[in-house]
C-alpha cells in the first residue's frame, strides 16, 4: 500500500489512539441519530431494515451493543494471539469501521434514491417488477454497488486495526477473525436484536 492511501486505509498505523477514539465516538454518536432519524434499525451487525417505530434509545442501544460485541470478541481472539493486544485499540478499530457504513445510510436517505427505493419495494409488493423504469433499475444496480463498495472499505477497515492492534500476520489470524465476525452476527442477530428491538 502506497503511502499516499495508507491513512484512509490504516488510519491507525497513523493516527494517535486519542483522535481515533474521539473520532470513533463522535462517528458513533452521528449514526445513532442518523439511524433514529432515517428509521433504519441494526437487525444485525451488518444488516439494516427499515422499523418505523424505532426510538431514539433504541438506536442508541443498537449502536453500542454491535460495537460492544464485536469489540469484545475481536479482543478476546486478539488477547489469544498477542497477550500484549490493548482493548482501546480493537474497539477504536470497531468504532472506526462503522463510518462507511453510516455514511451508507446516508446516502440512502438520498431524495432521488430513497425515491427509486420505495418504487422497487412498492413493485415487489405488488409482484410488479416488470413496472419498474430502466432509470429505477439502473439507479438501483448503482446504489447497490456504491453500498457494497461501503461495506468492503467497513471491512478493510476492520482488518487493518486488528491487524494493527494484535500484530496478526499469519493466515490463521485471518480466518480466525473471519470466524468472530460471523459468531457476533449470530450472536446479535439472534440473541441479543431480539431483546433490543422492544425498546
Amino acid at each position: 500500500m502506497s503511502k499516499k492511501w495508507k491513512p484512509v486505509f490504516n488510519p491507525f498505523e497513523r493516527y494517535p489512539e486519542k483522535a481515533l477514539a474521539i473520532t470513533g465516538t463522535i462517528s458513533l454518536l452521528l449514526s445513532v441519530l442518523l439511524f433514529w432519524w432515517a428509521k433504519q434499525t441494526n437487525d444485525g451487525v451488518y444488516h439494516v431494515s427499515p422499523k418505523a417505530d424505532l426510538s431514539l434509545t433504541g438506536s442508541l442501544s443498537e449502536a453500542i451493543i454491535c460495537t460492544l460485541v464485536v469489540g469484545t470478541l475481536l479482543w478476546a481472539l486478539g488477547k489469544t494471539i498477542n497477550p500484549k493486544t490493548r482493548i482501546i485499540d480493537v474497539l477504536n478499530a470497531t468504532l472506526i469501521h462503522r463510518i462507511p457504513l453510516t455514511i451508507g445510510i446516508l446516502v440512502l436517505q438520498l431524495p432521488f434514491i430513497k425515491s427509486v427505493m420505495d418504487q422497487i419495494l412498492q413493485a415487489v409488493k405488488s409482484n410488479r417488477l416488470e413496472t419498474l423504469s430502466g432509470a429505477a433499475l439502473w439507479t438501483s444496480t448503482l446504489v447497490s454497488l456504491l453500498m457494497l463498495a461501503f461495506f468492503v472499505y467497513a471491512i478493510v477497515l476492520l482488518v487493518n486495526g486488528f491487524r494493527t492492534a494484535v500484530h496478526a500476520r499469519k493466515t490463521v489470524h485471518y480466518l480466525l477473525f473471519a470466524a468472530v465476525l460471523i459468531v457476533a452476527e449470530l450472536i446479535y442477530r439472534l440473541l441479543l436484536y431480539p431483546l433490543l428491538s422492544t425498546l
